[in-house]
């Protein structure tokens, strides 16, 4: 463990607190203050920024992990890497999200991953639909902005960026959990997005969208049954992702990769997956975590292991290390434009 993390545990942390933040009941409180204490302990080695929030005045926190090699030159410019989590709401993506800063900031033992590439964390991208969800015990997909007749609240951020925003079967409907919006990039946490993915198109080689519900890795394209131009090598790395966590999970629900559409069984508009793609980022992935409703029709039929969801979450994070691989390693991926 880093001295700066232990020293901030040793002074900040309560006999009746959680030390791990896995562990801690995930709001925008806890986001906050886990961000913050790790800004003013272990500065050198995280930035947050927070220059953005939602309707309700939220933050929207991008983290960039630094170090200690980093001398901040444009000649040092390193390949980066962009994990998103929470467009549709639910705590289990942010948690994730969280628990990948908090292993890279604190564990000694990741210095590489941070020495070699950029990591740029959004933890919680639509912390209004997260919050009513968690105290409303609903699922609860969208952000909360009003409509403009008052009737309906929310759009639903995965369907809001502009590219091929309008190729889906129109919703109308704002009561329809999948309201994409009266037109595209329409909401803060749309723009927020867009925002950091265009400070650091110029070097990212791999965008993640982390959202809940699934066990799957999806790769571009979301709104046709067609090939992305670099198709063989997204199925190459998503096929490693999926062997990963299959490793690590014990095989009891199939981790799959595919295709947007093909794992929707539909067209998918306006995805931020897509959106990153065509912005130029070469390996752009949706991953879905946690089952969700898969694992409330499974428990039915039979009892999940002990400690299932920690080796689900250890399962994800060697998907994200997987990922950082494809940066790394030209040997087994080839070099990554």
């Amino acid at each position: 463990m880093r001295p700066c993390y232990r020293d901030m545990l040793d002074t900040l942390l309560d006999r009746e607190e959680a030390a791990c933040i896995e562990d801690a009941a995930i709001g925008t409180s806890t986001i906050t203050v886990f961000l913050k204490a790790l800004k003013k302990y272990c500065g050198e080695h995280i930035e947050v920024n927070n220059e953005y929030v939602t309707y309700e005045g939220r933050h929207l926190y991008e983290v960039v992990l630094k170090s200690s090699k980093d001398s901040g030159r444009q000649e040092d410019q390193k390949p980066v890497l962009v994990l998103e989590a929470g467009q549709q709401g639910g705590t289990e993506p942010v948690m994730l999200a969280l628990y990948v800063i908090e292993q890279l900031v604190a564990c000694q033992e990741y210095n590489e991953l941070i020495d070699k590439v950029r990591w740029v964390i959004l933890p919680c991208t639509n912390p209004d639909g997260q919050e009513y969800a968690r105290f409303n015990h609903m699922l609860w997909k969208k952000n909360l902005r009003p409509s403009d007749d008052r009737l309906s609240f929310g759009v639903d951020i995965s369907r809001n960026f502009d590219t091929q925003w309008g190729s889906c079967p129109r919703v109308d409907s704002g009561f329809s959990q999948i309201f994409p919006g009266l037109a595209p990039a329409s909401e803060n946490e749309t723009v927020f997005i867009k925002n950091v993915l265009s400070k650091y198109k110029k070097d990212a080689k791999v965008y993640a969208s982390i959202k809940r519900d699934g066990h799957s890795i999806g790769y571009p394209y979301g709104y046709m049954k067609s090939n992305a131009p670099n198709n063989v090598l997204l199925i190459k790395v998503s096929g490693e992702v999926a062997s990963k966590v299959n490793q690590r999970t014990g095989g009891v629900h199939l981790f799959l990769n595919n295709s947007i559409y093909e794992l929707e069984g539909k067209p998918y508009c306006g995805h931020s997956v897509d959106y990153a793609y065509d912005l130029g980022i070469p390996l752009s992935f949706d991953m879905r975590v946690f089952l969700g409703n898969d694992n409330r029709i499974m428990t039915k039929f039979q009892t999940l292991p002990r400690g299932y969801e920690t080796s689900l979450r250890n399962g994800y994070f060697s998907a994200i290390r997987e990922l950082y691989n494809a940066i790394i390693n030209e040997k087994k991926y080839g070099r990554i434009y």
